[in-house]
């Protein structure tokens, strides 16, 4: 049932990873530069937005911080639907693109359509069908308390369904429940070993709780994945995770 939402879970994804307008540079006794959002100012330390994660550093590792100099602020787009995205490519003369955009729009219909499929020919009980629907609704939502009260319904009847087990690593991870979160999600690799938004959602976890390491091996481990597609779709967003994570590791 993941495979339903998935392409609002990768605007979420994408959404969360936007730079922000507003910021400053922020040059380290390292040598390291980068541009962030100062959200927390103490007289120990700093907590920088940058690409969607917060950093934390200790004020005696920061050699300057300049305030970035704009002429105007920047509109953050909203996330557009895979079809609205296709007839803007389509319009542009970007057919084979457009062409990719539609497909995705059209595998998320198949995909919540194979589900009612598979209640009428008895492979999946309405019961369970109505917690995967359910619990996908409450993610979309940003429910998440909802969403796991569901999806645990729906993990106790099918424990192996890597897409519970994803959803459920989603929405401890909004929670900020991200051991809860790693758990799930290894139960789902487990079952779909080439899941890369497992992986990212994993890397996203140890970030947060700062084993940087463990999140650089897991964004590799997608980026490795997602190598052998043909157009290598998705390796340049795996690469701007990577280079966030360097800024915070020797």
């Amino acid at each position: 049932m993941r495979k339903f939402n998935k392409t609002i879970l990768s605007a979420m994804f994408i959404l969360s990873f936007v730079h922000s307008a507003a910021g400053e540079t922020i040059t380290l006794k390292s040598g390291k530069v980068f541009n962030g959002e100062i959200i927390e100012k103490t007289k120990d330390y700093i907590r920088v937005k940058y690409n969607g994660l917060e950093i934390y550093y200790e004020n005696k590792y920061i050699k300057s911080i300049e305030d970035l100099k704009t002429d105007a602020p920047k509109v953050v787009p909203e996330a557009a639907s895979p079809f609205n995205k296709g007839i803007e490519l389509a319009a542009q003369g970007n057919f084979i693109q457009a062409r990719q955009e539609f497909q995705k729009q059209l595998n998320d219909i198949k995909d919540g359509l194979s589900i009612l499929d598979a209640v009428e020919n008895g492979s999946i009980s309405k019961e369970y069908a109505a917690y995967l629907f359910q619990g996908a609704l409450h993610i979309v939502r940003e429910e998440y308390q909802l969403a796991i009260k569901i999806l645990e319904k729906a993990w106790e009847i099918n424990p192996k369904d890597p897409d519970v087990n994803f959803n459920l690593g989603f929405a401890y991870y909004s929670l900020k429940e991200y051991e809860k979160s790693i758990a799930y999600l290894f139960v789902a690799l487990k079952f779909q070993p080439v899941d890369t938004q497992a992986y990212e959602l994993i890397a996203r976890d140890y970030y947060s709780l700062g084993e940087y390491q463990k999140a650089k091996e897991n964004l590799l481990i997608a980026r490795k994945l997602l190598s052998k597609n043909e157009d290598g779709s998705g390796v340049a967003h795996i690469d701007e995770l990577l280079q966030t994570v360097a800024i915070v590791t020797p």
